[in-house]
């Protein structure tokens, strides 16, 4: 698990820690990275930054309250986040 996903505050940064894994990644299996190695571990990534945005939204626009669509976007996170490998953490 890599702590600096957890930690960097932007979503930019955490997409670029994930992508620096990846390439390490990559490259210990002694080959270069190319466009698909990026797009397969990006992609769950990119998925939990857009629901944590959509949770982001509907609370503010619910005055912070636990709405049904804060609880419906939930639960595709607990999905999106089952499937981001443990190595990389979330």
């Amino acid at each position: 698990m890599n702590l600096r996903i957890d930690y960097e505050p932007t979503p930019e940064g955490r997409l670029a820690v994930v992508a620096r894994i990846a390439m390490t990644h990559v490259m210990e299996a002694h080959r270069e990275p190319d466009y698909a190695d990026f797009r397969d571990a990006l992609k769950p990534f990119v998925e939990r930054e857009l629901i944590l945005a959509r949770i982001d939204e509907a609370r503010k626009a619910s005055g912070l309250r636990l709405t049904n669509r804060v609880a419906e976007l939930a639960k595709e996170l607990l999905k999106v986040n089952a499937r981001i490998p443990k190595d990389i953490g979330v």
